[in-house]
């Protein structure tokens, strides 16, 4: 409360949470909407003052629109219903209507329900199956505060088991730190796993790393945090590796020069197979083992060679995988 002669001014400080559940409810209801929002085929009727109020891209969308609208007006005023030859008047656009519905490409219907939700309850529900899409609408949108709750959320849900989901996301959005942070607690997070629990973690699938080097040199870490006790353990760990998954450059600069790995002879073995199977290339159909498989539960439905539709009809070497959540065929190799 403050005072100024003979007059009061009073704080309400439940006046905003009042103003903002009341928005809530004429939106729920959509009474008064005046802007219809479209992804993905599913319409969001909103309000204006708002979308603008929270949002820099709707801010200047509606405020520019608003200029011209008012450019065009004074413009016909002036002319007396003769057009204007100002270079400018081609920039106005008399007869433009207001802004009434706006199709929003690129942006996932769930992620503009979640951020919207946001808008009018300062609430937003995250998961790990959504955050990528409230993350992408954010930042088209331009509204850093769900981005900010975002990063929050990915840095407090990284663990062992969803570090490759979170690494991935921070990459497509450019998430440095939330990079980095995942990378130190796994580090963290793995030297403290006993035998069995590391074991574990090398057998799951899809695993927690991007490639198998990352995975052995985990392992590597792992038992070179505690080399009295651990040491013996790295035969058995080893075995769990698919060493013919690392590429045959990176077997000889990370792998062989890992000391267990050239004196222990179950080691030597792993690695004497692994080398043996890149250095012949065209019988790697006949050597395949469990050491070979790649890492992945997933069905693909693979598309090898064949004659591709148009005039030429010339026989194709690609490699096709069928993408089943963008329904589109790619091309693997």
């Amino acid at each position: 409360m403050s005072r100024s002669g003979d007059r009061t001014s009073t704080f309400d400080p439940t006046h905003s949470d009042t103003l903002l559940h009341g928005l809530n409810l004429l939106w729920r209801k959509q009474l008064f909407c005046d802007v219809t929002l479209t992804a993905q085929g599913q319409q969001f009727h909103c309000h204006k003052a708002v979308l603008a109020s929270c949002s820099q891209y709707f801010r200047s969308l509606f405020s520019s629109h608003n200029v011209i609208n008012n450019e065009g007006s004074k413009g016909d005023q002036g002319s007396s219903g003769t057009p204007s030859s100002s270079p400018d008047d081609k920039l106005v656009t008399p007869s433009a209507r207001p802004i009434n519905n706006l199709v929003l490409q690129g942006c996932s219907s769930i992620g503009l329900r979640l951020v919207l939700e946001y808008l009018y309850t300062a609430n937003v529900t995250l998961s790990l199956d959504t955050v990528e899409e409230v993350l992408s609408v954010s930042k088209i949108l331009n509204i850093p505060q769900i981005t900010k709750l975002s990063v929050q959320f990915l840095n407090d849900q990284i663990s062992v088991q969803n570090y490759k989901q979170i690494c991935k996301i921070a990459a497509l959005h450019g998430l440095d730190e939330t990079k980095k942070l995942a990378n130190k607690y796994l580090v963290e997070d793995v030297l403290l796993l006993n035998f069995e629990e590391m074991c574990a973690m090398l057998d799951a699938l899809p695993p927690p790393v991007e490639s198998e080097l990352a995975l052995f040199q985990m392992s590597v870490l792992w038992l070179e945090h505690d080399r009295e006790t651990r040491m013996h353990y790295a035969p058995d760990l080893m075995k769990r590796l698919r060493f013919a998954l690392i590429p045959a450059p990176e077997l000889v600069e990370r792998v062989q020069s890992v000391d267990f790995m050239r004196s222990d002879p179950v080691c030597q073995k792993l690695l004497l197979d692994a080398m043996n199977y890149h250095l012949m290339p065209f019988r790697q159909h006949c050597r395949q083992t469990t050491a070979s498989r790649i890492r992945s539960n997933k069905r693909m439905l693979l598309l090898v060679g064949g004659l591709p539709p148009g005039p030429d009809r010339l026989p194709s070497n690609l490699v096709q995988y069928y993408d089943d959540e963008k329904k589109t065929w790619k091309i693997l190799t």
